[in-house]
C-alpha cells in the first residue's frame, strides 16, 4: 500500500500545474591521471513546485540534487510560504532564498556555467531556514532576513542567527530585461571559536546594465572575521583547508560581460574575471572564465567554455568544459 501511495504521489506531482525543473550537465575535457576532471557530470538538478493558495499567500517547494564529488545528494532548498501584507510588502517563512547574491546571480546570467562569485566562495548560502520581509516602492526594494546561518544543507548548530539586508534600485532581472540596477548587501553572523565569541560580517556593492544586446555587471564585497567551511567538492572546485582560508579582513571582486551577436541572436559571447583576496600572503586567487552560449529551442542552452585559475604565485590551472542547461 505504501508503494502505491508513493507512486500515485509521484505521478500526481509530475502532472501538477506549477511544476518546473532545470538541470546542469557538463562534459569536462581533462586528463584524469593528472587529477583533472574528465567525462560527463551532473552538477545540479532542481525540481520546483509553486502553488497559489489565495490572493495573499503562495507556497514554493524546491529540491536540489547536488554533485558532492563522487556521489549525488538531494536537499530541500526551498520550502516556504509567502504572505502579501499589501501590494508592496510581503513576509516569507520557511526555507527561503537568501538576499545576499540573488540579484548578482541574475546580472551574471549564467548560473549553469558557474555560480556567482559570492556563492562560489561560500560568502553566503543561497537559501536558509528563517523569516524574511520584503518592501518595494517603485524601483527601490528592501529585503531583511533573519535565518539560522548554516544554510539549507545543515540544521541549526549554535545560538546565533544571521541577519541579511539588501537594498536595490532598478531592474532585478537583467538576464531577461533591459535596464540598470545598483544595490548594497550586508550580513552579520556570530560564532564561537577557541572559547571566544566573534562576528563575521560581509558588506558588498553591485551594479549591472543590460541593453543593445549586451549585459555588464560588477560586484565588490568586503569580509571581516569570516568563518567559512569550504570543504566540499562542489562543481569541480578543489578541497580548501578552511583553517587557512581567510584572515581578519578579505575582499572579493567580480566583473562580467555578455554580448549577443546581432547576426546570430541565439549565440552570445561572455567573459568573467574574479579576484579573491583572502588576506593571507600568496593566497590571492584569480579566475578567468570565457566562452560561448548558444540558446536552442525547447529550453536548452549549450556553452563551450574555458576557465583559468591562479592561486598566489603558483602556475595557473586551465580546464575546458562543454556545459548544458536543460529546463522545462
Amino acid at each position: 500500500m505504501k508503494k502505491i501511495i508513493l507512486t500515485l504521489t509521484l505521478i500526481s506531482g509530475l502532472i501538477a500545474e506549477g511544476l518546473s525543473g532545470v538541470s546542469y550537465f557538463r562534459y569536462a575535457i581533462g586528463d584524469f591521471s593528472e587529477n583533472e576532471q574528465s567525462g560527463f557530470y551532473i552538477d545540479r538538478a532542481y525540481l520546483t513546485y509553486n502553488k497559489t493558495i489565495s490572493d495573499k499567500s503562495e507556497f514554493k517547494f524546491q529540491s536540489d540534487i547536488h554533485n558532492m564529488g563522487g556521489a549525488y545528494h538531494m536537499f530541500i532548498k526551498k520550502a516556504h510560504m509567502t504572505y502579501k501584507m499589501n501590494e508592496n510588502s510581503k513576509i516569507m517563512m520557511g526555507v527561503i532564498g537568501m538576499n545576499m547574491l540573488n540579484i548578482q546571480e541574475k546580472n551574471w546570467g549564467y548560473r549553469f556555467i558557474q555560480k556567482s562569485a559570492m556563492d562560489l566562495n561560500k560568502w553566503s548560502a543561497t537559501a536558509d531556514l528563517g523569516v524574511g520581509f520584503h518592501q518595494s516602492l517603485g524601483k527601490i526594494s528592501l529585503s531583511v532576513l533573519l535565518t539560522n546561518g548554516e544554510g539549507y544543507k545543515k540544521t541549526s548548530s549554535d545560538d546565533y542567527e544571521k541577519l541579511s539586508i539588501q537594498a536595490i534600485y532598478g531592474e532585478k532581472r537583467l538576464d531577461k530585461n533591459d535596464g540598470f540596477n545598483a544595490g548594497v548587501v550586508f550580513s552579520s553572523l556570530g560564532y564561537d571559536i577557541d572559547d571566544e565569541s566573534k562576528t563575521g560580517n560581509v558588506m558588498g556593492f553591485f551594479s549591472g546594465w543590460s541593453g543593445m544586446g549586451a549585459r555588464l555587471g560588477f560586484e565588490y564585497n568586503m569580509g571581516t572575521d569570516l568563518n567559512l567551511e569550504v570543504i566540499e567538492y562542489d562543481e569541480g572546485t578543489a578541497d580548501i583547508d578552511e583553517t587557512t582560508m581567510y584572515d581578519t579582513s578579505s575582499s572579493l571582486m567580480s566583473f562580467y560581460g555578455n554580448y549577443t551577436l546581432p547576426f546570430l541572436n541565439d549565440l552570445s559571447l561572455f567573459t568573467r574575471y574574479d579576484m579573491l583576496d583572502s588576506g593571507i600572503e600568496n593566497h590571492e586567487t584569480t579566475t578567468l572564465l570565457a566562452g560561448l552560449v548558444y540558446k536552442c529551442e525547447g529550453g536548452v542552452m549549450i556553452s563551450p567554455n574555458v576557465k583559468q585559475v591562479t592561486v598566489g604565485e603558483e602556475d595557473p590551472t586551465t580546464s575546458m568544459n562543454v556545459t548544458l542547461q536543460l529546463s522545462f
